[in-house]
């Protein structure tokens, strides 16, 4: 049946069409340009929109316009930090301005760093208004003593950071960090840095020492630049104290819009976990439950590797032999249903494991330590030419800044 409608500008009758259907192709193309956000909870539309992500054409275009919304001017330029095997040990920090880093400028750590023979890394693998915080691990005896310096590498300016009051205790307890995470609170104008720490027993049984400092219960302790103290946060640990994490110096944490992530695995096997998120400004912590995207296997633990992928967190896994590796990005924080497999690159026969992604993919380590970018829209694979025999994190962003780390009290 049809019917008509009297348009008032021309007082023509205009025959329309009642059918009011749309067609896949459309639609798709207007779909794949929604966040991801906003795609997961429109699926109760139809039944046809309740299947996107198990449609290959749909999928494909999902890919193509997410790879296509390339923020290249929010990467800066990529930062690389080596170490040499050899005793003592010595690193070095790089910044590489192209793609296939011909255009390296090692950069002058500051002058407390080089002098310390120890662990170092960057927390958060990033830079915030071109402010970088590097963190020290050494041993004294049996207990690990951690210690942390902001640093512009433009300016050359550095503070301490100082040590936490509680983490400087008695030798009868080990302090272990388990996470830590640099970020920035736009709220207060402040940098602040964040440490969920454990506690190890160091004495015997019979050794007399006093109740009130038998205490191991973990910590939540919060660096407050602004103030220049820690304190402690009163937040409810139970849904993060059982979980396994990387180590820190591992690269463990991504950095994005106020808020530090880490992964955190519940199983032998790393095949369940929850990303673990915590907002700066807020200062609430939040977790996000991750969807079953490996199948179990009784031979192969699951790796997982957490970056900023386009804007968007990303968690890449792979099991511990076969090199294919799927990349899910996370559409909704604290909503599980919300991670889609969006990518599978691979199987890759000669890669190792990734260290960081940047303008042209993912970066990888192959067996051999060499450095190759992998495009993971044509999984077409470019040697770079540089070797990491010893990397001790991911590759991170480092955007200039002539800010000082000191103008914040003023």
């Amino acid at each position: 049946m049809k019917k008509f409608v009297k348009v008032v500008e021309t007082n023509e009758e205009v025959k329309v069409n009642n059918n009011s259907y749309i067609p896949d192709d459309f639609s798709f193309s207007i779909l794949s340009k929604l966040p991801l956000k906003s795609l997961k909870r429109f699926g109760c539309v139809s039944k046809s929109w309740s299947l996107l992500f198990e449609n290959p054409h749909f999928m494909n275009m999902l890919r193509n316009h997410f790879l296509s919304n390339n923020h290249r001017s929010n990467y800066g330029v990529t930062l690389l930090l080596l170490y040499d095997n050899d005793l003592p040990v010595h690193y070095t920090l790089y910044l590489l301005s192209d793609d296939r880093f011909e255009n390296r400028v090692k950069l002058d750590l500051p002058p407390p760093i080089q002098e310390v023979v120890s662990t170092l890394y960057i927390l958060s693998s990033t830079s915030i208004n071109g402010i970088l915080c590097l963190g020290n691990l050494r041993s004294r005896g049996m207990v690990s003593i951690f210690r942390a310096v902001l640093w512009n590498p433009a300016t050359a300016e550095y503070m301490f950071i100082p040590p936490s009051p509680d983490e400087d205790v008695p030798p009868y307890r080990d302090p272990v960090c388990l996470f830590d995470g640099f970020g920035y609170d736009h709220v207060r104008d402040d940098y602040k840095l964040i440490r969920y720490i454990i506690f190890f027993d160091l004495t015997d049984d019979d050794e007399d020492v006093p109740w009130e400092d038998r205490s191991y219960d973990p910590l939540l302790e919060i660096y407050s630049l602004r103030n220049n103290s820690w304190r402690i946060l009163d937040i409810d640990m139970r849904d993060i104290a059982h979980c396994a994490y990387d180590q820190p110096q591992d690269g463990a944490a991504v950095y994005m819009d106020g808020v530090c992530h880490w992964w955190a695995n519940n199983d032998l096997f790393n095949l369940t976990g929850i990303l673990v998120s915590y907002d700066f400004s807020n200062e609430v912590l939040f977790t996000t439950p991750m969807l079953l995207d490996m199948v179990e296997s009784c031979d192969f633990i699951v790796n997982r590797r957490l970056v900023v992928l386009n804007e968007s967190i990303a968690l890449i896994s792979n099991y511990s032999k076969p090199t294919t590796f799927h990349i899910s990005i996370l559409g909704e924080l604290g909503v599980k249903e919300s991670w889609i497999k969006l990518f599978i690159v691979g199987p890759v026969p000669s890669i190792k494991c990734p260290i960081g992604f940047g303008k042209k993919g993912i970066c990888f380590k192959q067996n051999n330590d060499e450095l190759v970018w992998i495009d993971i829209n044509t999984q077409i694979i470019d040697e770079i030419g540089v070797r990491a025999e010893g990397y001790s994190f991911p590759m991170g962003i480092y955007k200039e800044s002539l800010l000082s780390i000191g103008g914040i009290n003023n």
